[in-house]
């Protein structure tokens, strides 16, 4: 009951085209040898050295450089713009976003990572939000999730054997945490959304917000390598169609490509 979709991570083409309806989501190994991690050093701008440095430990400290490294490669390739010329703008919440001075831009991203993993997604003119973590024990998981999930998913975690618990846990979170990147809220509170999960696809979803209407969104979960979850969430300005597999709330009718970043 508790698996997700494992997929296959595809080495990308040299030329990387982005159809408006896909999303293309990238995992990077952010345990990268000396000579990479410097010439991604030389890659960042003033201020994302600055908070390089703020880190306390150095493997925390590489793990930004590479991650941010990486995506500014990425996000190069598909605008074909050398890495370090591209210049970010962040959100009341930090989310960052491509700065473009002749408008808005039309690409899209997020990232997440854990451990040693880190997971980037990338969309035309729709936002998403992802995260990845990995499964591990938590202490005290009855009284986190009494506290900061709803009823509903406190009740379903709890229902389960000790030992399949944390499983079910991680993949509340990070369908909350993605769908909470996606809209630039953060995730300050968790409770403003609540997800049913069953047979590991997302079958109901209800915003708790003060708004006339609901949010659109897709979200899917995922296992991007063993001991880890992850979920991928892109807001969408129409309902998804239903489909004989999966309910509305689902990404079936969007496509995704996953692909391996290279180095």
């Amino acid at each position: 009951m508790l698996k997700v979709k494992t997929p296959s991570w595809l080495i990308p083409p040299i030329r990387l085209e982005l159809p408006a309806e896909s999303i293309h989501i990238w995992r990077v190994d952010l345990g990268v040898g000396s000579a990479t991690l410097q010439r991604f050093a030389r890659m960042l701008s003033l201020d994302e050295c600055q908070r390089a440095e703020q880190f306390r430990f150095e493997r925390d400290r590489n793990r930004f450089i590479v991650g941010r490294g990486a995506l500014r490669c990425l996000l190069g390739q598909y605008l074909e713009i050398e890495p370090s010329q591209l210049q970010f703008r962040y959100g009341a919440t930090g989310k960052p976003e491509l700065w473009v001075a002749d408008g808005e831009a039309t690409l899209h991203f997020n990232v997440s990572h854990s451990q040693d993993l880190m997971l980037c997604a990338i969309a035309q003119h729709q936002p998403v939000g992802i995260d990845v973590e990995y499964c591990r024990s938590i202490p005290n998981l009855s009284q986190l999730t009494q506290h900061f999930f709803a009823h509903q998913e406190h009740v379903a975690i709890q229902a389960l054997p000790p030992d399949l618990q944390p499983m079910l846990f991680f993949q509340y979170w990070t369908c909350k945490e993605a769908l909470l990147k996606a809209t630039g809220i953060g995730i300050q509170d968790l409770k403003k959304i609540e997800v049913m999960i069953a047979d590991g696809i997302v079958q109901q979803m209800q915003w708790n917000l003060e708004a006339q209407h609901q949010p659109q969104f897709g979200i899917e979960l995922f296992c991007p390598a063993s001991e880890y979850m992850a979920a991928i969430a892109i807001h969408h300005h129409e309902p998804f169609p239903p489909t004989s597999s999966q309910s509305q709330h689902g990404l079936m009718s969007v496509p995704c490509k996953f692909w391996q970043w290279p180095e």
